[in-house]
């Protein structure tokens, strides 16, 4: 059976989206008979000019012992026959295999610089990382390395063949639908909204917290449930509540599944892997309408917001949380909508990019 090398950052072992995509890919991979090593760089953006003094460096870490980076995968079940390879440094540090993927824009020269041994190379693209580099030109050069780009949008389509000048492999985003779905009735739940706490600022946690602070004025039994890998840097007030690195079970429980809405203010998005999880799972989203998020969402099955339109946000939500009818119309087609994105067929489609070359467009 064929062999897969994933090509990753640096882990620090906290649930981040993207991670999350190639460990679904992974498992799937591995259950469908190939064999996939997971590689994870020693630093977040390698450097692979003096590998000698990297190793050295790796090995003074390794018996310091420090959390970061992470040894192996917790907040994930991993399939047990997928090896997890950390802190890779030098070229020989990757084994052979037939296909070898960048999953960061920060893995993309490493993997352009593996030998062929390392397997045929992709580029995996799930947003446009502006936030790695000093400038969007670095990042842009990125897509320019000769590998075989693939993207999870068509926003993301446009982007990288307008740069590139070649042809994108498209494979759009799925959910897990064994792990998200309606569990509590929305007729039953509460003026409730989930929030992601994110420090990446394109997410707009702080924004979305002042949405939710006006919409408190109007509602006030309204409840938010904020979560994230990542603490809150600023007090909460009595009516938002914190879940720290929420559990799969506890987001479709606890938080998309008990809420009535799902606010997601994103500036910039890949795809918005949260929003799909939270229609899945009852809630309806309320988002930005940006490139990524639009991929899924329309003005049929959620509640699109102009990103810069605070006022526009409140208004939707105070509204939703007031009719019961349009909130229960718009989740239910939510929820119907997003089932066509799943795991099973992603996969197909990528073992088809990378064995077959029939996804190019």
């Amino acid at each position: 059976m064929k062999k897969v090398n994933f090509i990753l950052p640096a882990t620090n072992d906290k649930p981040i989206g993207g991670y999350k995509i190639v460990y679904q890919y992974a498992n799937e991979l591995s259950r469908r008979g190939y064999t996939v090593t997971i590689n994870f760089l020693f630093r977040v953006i390698p450097k692979t000019s003096c590998f000698y003094l990297e190793r050295l460096k790796r090995v003074k870490w390794r018996l310091k012992k420090p959390a970061f980076p992470a040894q192996q995968v917790t907040w994930f079940k991993l399939d047990d026959k997928i090896r997890i390879n950390p802190n890779v440094v030098g070229y020989d540090d990757v084994p052979d295999a037939d296909v070898v993927i960048g999953t960061a824009a920060v893995t993309a020269e490493y993997v352009k610089a593996l030998p062929d041994r390392a397997g045929r190379k992709f580029y995996f693209i799930q947003s446009y990382e502006t936030w790695w580099y000093d400038n969007t030109e670095s990042l842009e050069a990125t897509y320019r390395l000769g590998m075989t780009n693939i993207v999870i949008s068509k926003d993301l389509k446009q982007k990288v063949e307008k740069v590139s000048g070649l042809p994108v492999a498209y494979l759009p985003n799925f959910y897990d639908e064994q792990e998200f779905f309606i569990e509590q009735p929305i007729r039953s739940r509460k003026n409730t909204v989930a929030l992601l706490n994110h420090i990446q600022e394109s997410k707009r946690t702080k924004f979305g917290l002042d949405v939710l602070k006006k919409v408190h004025q109007d509602v006030p039994d309204l409840q938010v449930e904020l979560f994230g890998a990542y603490q809150p840097v600023e007090p909460l007030p009595d009516y938002v509540h914190f879940t720290y690195q929420a559990t799969p079970k506890q987001l479709r429980s606890e938080i998309y599944g008990s809420s009535k809405v799902y606010l997601m203010p994103s500036v910039l998005e890949g795809w918005g892997l949260t929003g799909t999880e939270a229609m899945a799972s009852g809630a309806v989203l309320v988002a930005s309408r940006i490139g990524g998020i639009i991929e899924y969402a329309n003005d049929t099955n959620s509640v699109l917001v102009d990103p810069d339109d605070l006022e526009g946000f409140v208004h939707e939500i105070v509204d939703l949380l007031r009719n019961d009818e349009r909130l229960f119309k718009i989740a239910t087609q939510g929820c119907r909508s997003v089932r066509k994105y799943t795991l099973e067929m992603a996969t197909n489609r990528l073992t088809s990019i990378l064995f077959e070359k029939s996804e190019l467009s």
